[in-house]
């Protein structure tokens, strides 16, 4: 793979594999599992396929972080390659065990083990029949979160792979749930960078991944032209799927078109003529969002997640609120909008649009604060007496 160790950033994997940031020879960074001597495990090349396959950096290190883990509890008992059903039952019974693991995450683990095993299997590298058994078909009817429009049929894990989820409710997204806090967010002093940044997330709802793959070419912020070749005339960005982009950060969901405000227009100007004054002969990059306030040799390049994650973090301190990521800002976006806090509620198709999601189960989980309403809704209606014309009282 021409590999070499970068800058020493590792996740321990509890025995003796470990997951480390190495160094292509071209100088991209990737994730790799290595023993204590050094060796590269061949569950490095599942990482690497993971890459081609356009999935986030983030998941690419949970995933490699969570069968790390696997594989190094296994190598107490079996050989990885020749594990049956019951084998990866005890991994789940053992990852539900610990109070920090609820079934949502157990689930998600699980998911990350099969990821593994489905492109071992593919790969010709089992000794056993597991991967085969580890899933089955399942048929999602249509009006259903995860069946759409006109229903689906897809791999899904075994019951016997999945936590007991009978009192399992769906957790509610995080989001700032204090109308203080957001008002401290939203009159923060910050970098221009910085601010264009958490106002783009928080105002107009796209992922991270969205605002790191963006190229200022996508930014028709004066509206389009025919040299653009787009003809949407009132200020906007397009968040496109396909960006060739150098962090490796990409967009999920759908591509759509997105409006802006003037104030973010006016960020936007701001935010330019800094980089350039700070740059100068070295803004050369295609992605919106770079460093500009680091270290000289990372000056210029895109950002990447772990240096959003650092801004939502001195944020997070300075307005004295919990955020446990950038993920929060979004999700308070579709909740506004969902529950019309500080904003006119609007209906769940045009916020599923905004958001970008595929499937408008997805966006079902912005009405989450209005489950007790309906709740008490109904019971209001079912403990009046009704009165029939004509009977005798």
């Amino acid at each position: 793979m021409g590999l070499s160790r970068s800058r020493g950033q590792a996740v321990p994997g509890g025995m003796g594999l470990r997951m480390e940031l190495a160094q292509l020879s071209g100088g991209r960074e990737q994730w790799v599992i290595c023993d204590s001597d050094g060796e590269l495990h061949v569950a490095s090349l599942w990482l690497s396929s993971l890459v081609d396959m356009r999935r986030s950096p983030n998941t690419i290190k949970q995933y490699g972080s969570q069968v790390t883990e696997y594989l190094n509890w296994t190598a107490n008992t079996s050989d990885w390659r020749r594990v049956n059903l019951a084998h990866l039952r005890l991994w789940m019974r053992t990852l539900s065990t610990s109070d920090q693991r609820n079934a949502t995450t157990v689930t998600k683990w699980m998911t990350a083990l099969r990821s593994f095993y489905s492109w071992a299997e593919g790969s010709d590298l089992l000794l056993s029949d597991v991967e085969r058994r580890m899933t089955q078909m399942k048929y999602f009817p249509p009006g259903t979160a995860s069946g759409g429009e006109h229903g689906k049929r897809r791999q899904v894990l075994v019951p016997e792979l999945r936590p007991d989820d009978r009192r399992r409710t769906e957790a509610d997204p995080q989001w700032i749930e204090s109308a203080d806090a957001r008002e401290r967010l939203e009159t923060l002093q910050l970098n221009h960078r910085d601010r264009l940044l958490v106002d783009l997330m928080y105002v107009t709802g796209i992922r991270v991944g969205e605002a790191l793959s963006l190229f200022t070419a996508d930014l028709h912020f004066g509206g389009g032209s025919a040299e653009l070749r787009c003809n949407i005339l009132d200020g906007h960005f397009h968040i496109r799927m396909d960006n060739p982009t150098e962090n490796g950060a990409r967009a999920k969901g759908k591509g759509r078109v997105l409006f802006v405000s003037s104030r973010l227009v006016d960020l936007y100007v701001d935010y330019i003529i800094e980089r350039d004054a700070i740059l100068g002969a070295r803004n050369t990059s295609k992605h919106v969002f770079v460093n500009l306030y680091g270290r000289d040799a990372d000056l210029g390049r895109a950002m990447t997640y772990w240096g959003v994650r650092d801004v939502i973090q001195r944020v997070s301190r300075r307005i004295d609120y919990p955020l446990s990521g950038p993920h929060m800002l979004r999700h308070t976006f579709g909740t506004r909008l969902a529950r019309g806090i500080e904003v006119e509620q609007q209906p769940l198709d045009v916020i599923q649009e905004l958001l970008g999601h595929r499937d408008i189960g997805s966006t079902r989980v912005y009405t989450h604060g209005l489950e007790p309403a309906k709740r008490a809704a109904l019971d209001a209606l079912q403990a009046r007496s009704i009165r029939v014309v004509g009977t005798s009282e």
